[in-house]
């Protein structure tokens, strides 16, 4: 009972704090200067990972940041589980510019102000016309010194789950010649995907060792996948006390090459 009504505060608290937030972002909107907007995102940010905390009793731990350039422009790949997972970069990290799918710029509101703060934004089925776009939206965030953040699987994945790990972050890669910062989480195993019901417990956010310029294509994605899910799967078997067990590809398009366990839950 007590875990239903840390859920049901916090999901007050998050959905009433981030309409206020976004009030305060629209009035913003006419100022030329993406920064006022930016100091916003990140005071949102900060206050909802607060909230998960002593409101929510989600408590999540961040690992090795110091991996992480201090100052951009800097690649991060991280795997994409939560709602919560993007909330936690904006927190730490100051301007980031997130790769954004474009069907979330349609929204009235929000749409309107993530072109303001510059964010990134592409389709997930990829192509050529994408990578172009990609790179020119991109490029004009590592002009700027921000962090760039991709998840490379393109969708929000379930504890167990792993989809095919886009090409997209590659490129950027190769063209800017920048290490890659992979990341690892299990925050699914408290906030679940989009799920309204929230679990009380411990998780972690991990950056894990960069990856190096100079690899070809393939040595890299093949890299990229293997350090993230392995450090994934370890992550879930440290909070929830339970053997490390491989996940399981999943195609977000419908298809899947097998059954997917339970989500199991975090030790409190």
């Amino acid at each position: 009972m007590l875990a239903q009504v840390r859920s049901l505060a916090f999901n007050v608290f998050f959905y009433g704090g981030t309409l206020v937030f976004a009030v305060a972002g629209i009035l913003l909107l006419p100022i030329p200067s993406p920064g006022p907007l930016r100091g916003i995102l990140r005071g949102w940010a900060r206050t909802m990972v607060w909230a998960m905390r002593w409101i929510g009793g989600m408590a999540e731990e961040v690992r090795d940041f110091d991996r992480l350039p201090a100052r951009g422009p800097a690649l991060i790949a991280m795997k994409h589980q939560s709602e919560s997972d993007g909330i936690s970069l904006a927190a730490l990290i100051p301007g980031i510019a997130f790769v954004a799918m474009q069907e979330l710029f349609r929204y009235p509101l929000v749409g309107a102000i993530l072109y303001r703060l510059q964010m990134i934004r592409v389709d997930t089925c990829g192509g050529g016309r994408e990578r172009e776009r990609l790179a020119t939206f991109a490029a004009r965030a590592h002009a700027g010194a921000r962090h760039i953040a991709i998840y490379p699987e393109g969708h929000l994945m379930a504890i167990g789950e792993r989809e095919r790990y886009r090409s997209g972050i590659f490129y950027l890669y190769r063209d800017f010649g920048l290490p890659v910062t992979p990341v690892a989480t299990c925050v699914g195993l408290l906030w679940n995907r989009r799920d309204w019901v929230k679990r009380p417990g411990r998780a972690a956010i991990e950056f894990l060792p960069a990856i190096p310029p100079g690899l070809d294509k393939d040595a890299f994605m093949q890299r990229l996948e293997s350090d993230i899910e392995a450090a994934t799967v370890r992550l879930v078997a440290e909070f929830t006390g339970r053997p490390v067990t491989p996940s399981v590809y999943v195609s977000r398009s419908g298809e899947s090459s097998g059954p997917v366990a339970s989500v199991p839950r975090a030790r409190p």
